[in-house]
């Protein structure tokens, strides 16, 4: 089981069914699904890019070339965007980096597991900085954990019964 195989995007149309014999499309890179994610965050609020540069303090068309175009999207000015905007950091990074698809952000499903995994991505983070934390981890956590790995279950199980009925 891979995360692509719990959270696989749904068709949207018949058009993009999974059972199309054409060619996968190439896979983005992962900065170029930051972009995709903050530029969809920010048309969902409303927020033009100009604007987003003037709160940043950073030049309109710099925030245009990095978002919609070629220019490098540094990870200090990802951490501002996402502040700007509320996008919860370790959500993007989740969706980016593990399933590979900026669109699952609003997922409800992927809400709830990356709560789950808050603390042990926390975790990852201040030991890669070279923190030595020796709290103790409460129960609550593998609690939380252990319901969100069942729920994870219980949705590929629906998913794949969905797939099922589609077939038949």
């Amino acid at each position: 089981m891979t995360p692509e195989t719990v959270f696989r995007a749904r068709p949207a149309s018949t058009s993009d069914s999974v059972f199309s014999f054409d060619e996968p499309s190439p896979r983005l890179s992962e900065q170029d699904q930051y972009k995709r994610l903050i530029d969809d965050q920010a048309a969902k609020q409303g927020m033009p890019l100009a604007h987003l540069a003037d709160r940043l303090e950073i030049g309109r068309p710099r925030l245009h070339k990095v978002i919609r175009k070629g220019l490098a999207l540094k990870d200090e000015m990802r951490d501002r965007l996402f502040e700007a905007l509320g996008i919860d950091g370790v959500r993007a990074k989740f969706c980016v980096a593990f399933l590979h698809d900026h669109t699952a952000y609003d997922d409800p499903d992927v809400f709830l597991v990356c709560e789950g995994l808050k603390g042990f991505y926390c975790e990852i983070i201040s030991r890669r900085r070279g923190e030595i934390q020796v709290a103790l981890r409460p129960p609550i956590i593998h609690e939380a954990l252990g319901r969100a790995y069942a729920m994870l279950l219980t949705h590929q199980d629906k998913i794949l019964e969905n797939d099922r009925t589609l077939q038949v």
